[in-house]
């Protein structure tokens, strides 16, 4: 069974989702492969207060992603 698709920004600290798919140019899409955010690869929300960057956990890092960035970003919620 396939979990909830949400946006990063929606999702609140410590929660944990695959990476299912992105949204924005090839320029976009290509800093986030860049960065670790393939498709597939699990993240773990460490900050998300509602405002400024969110942080996230990707492979071995953690990437501040700006609102628009995060919500350019489609995850599949881990239960």
């Amino acid at each position: 069974m396939q979990g909830e698709l949400k946006s990063l920004n929606e999702l609140v600290t410590g929660t944990h989702a695959l990476i299912h798919h992105f949204s924005g140019g090839k320029e976009f899409k290509n800093r986030l492969l860049v960065l670790g955010f393939t498709i597939g690869a699990e993240v773990v929300v460490w900050q998300n207060f509602g405002s400024g960057p969110i942080i996230i956990a990707v492979k071995d890092s953690h990437v501040a992603l700006g609102r628009g960035e995060a919500k350019k970003v489609i995850a599949e919620i881990l239960s």
